[in-house]
């Protein structure tokens, strides 16, 4: 049996200490996704964080095919790490930041606890640009169990420009490139491989209701990369959604 206290210390300690670790002790290892859930929810309680809002990463139905979930892994976003578009972070605020051009949700409202994609729609205050900047106290890459432990790799988020006309959804699967002091890093052209950020906005939902807890108004939501992250050291950062905007930030060394 995983000791769950155990491995909440040592994650929480690096999180609050800003330092990286090395794999979890065998009797702390989660062994599947739930034990990964009870993980990490008891390391957000000792980090004494308050949360902001949720992320969702392995977002799209290719990648959960390969995992055998069903939908989206699940963790927090953080109170002080959602930034604003053109804000700058430094290399000691982060250990390995992981860029993803994503889609964000701003809640206006709470959903029913069996809210679909269509009725949840009604509970949306805004749709923006973002780029998570994804993080991990490991010192070596992880698998998707012992990630989703260490907090899901949250890090900070990049909250970009307000989609205007967000409900006519021309914003979706449109060709999406990140760069890093204008080298590209990730280009996507393939509607196959965006997320669905409503199809997993309503996933969450659930998730939550069975976890005794719900979506309120002011929750950010980050919904998935919308092309492959990428490992920088820092610079600049954009993500450009073709026709749609750029979201940015700098990461200062």
């Amino acid at each position: 049996m995983t000791d769950i206290t155990k491995a909440s210390r040592i994650l929480a300690d690096a999180f609050k200490q800003n330092i990286l670790i090395d794999p979890l002790p065998a009797d702390a290892s989660p062994v599947d996704f739930d034990t990964a859930y009870e993980i990490q929810q008891a390391t957000l309680a000792l980090t004494d964080a308050k949360q902001t809002g949720w992320k969702l990463s392995v977002a799209t139905r290719v990648a959960q095919a390969g995992l055998g979930i069903e939908g989206p892994l699940v963790g927090p976003l953080l109170d002080g790490r959602i930034i604003e578009n053109g804000a700058t972070i430094t290399t000691n605020d982060v250990h390995f930041p992981n860029i993803e051009a994503e889609i964000a949700v701003v809640m206006a409202s709470t959903p029913d606890s069996n809210a679909t994609i269509d009725t949840v729609l009604d509970h949306i205050k805004s749709v923006h640009l973002a780029i998570e900047i994804a993080d991990r106290r490991y010192r070596d890459r992880q698998g998707p169990v012992a990630t989703l432990a260490d907090l899901n790799s949250t890090g900070y988020l990049v909250l970009g420009p307000e989609i205007i006309n967000w409900r006519d959804m021309a914003f979706l699967n449109v060709p999406v490139e990140t760069r890093s002091d204008d080298k590209i890093l990730a280009q996507n052209s393939d509607p196959a491989a965006w997320p669905d950020p409503f199809g997993g906005l309503a996933y969450l939902v659930g998730f939550l209701a069975k976890r005794g807890t719900h979506l309120k108004a002011g929750d950010v939501i980050t919904t998935g990369a919308c092309a492959t992250p990428t490992l920088i050291s820092h610079g600049r950062i954009d993500a450009i959604f073709n026709g749609v905007g750029t979201v940015h930030a700098t990461i200062k060394a």
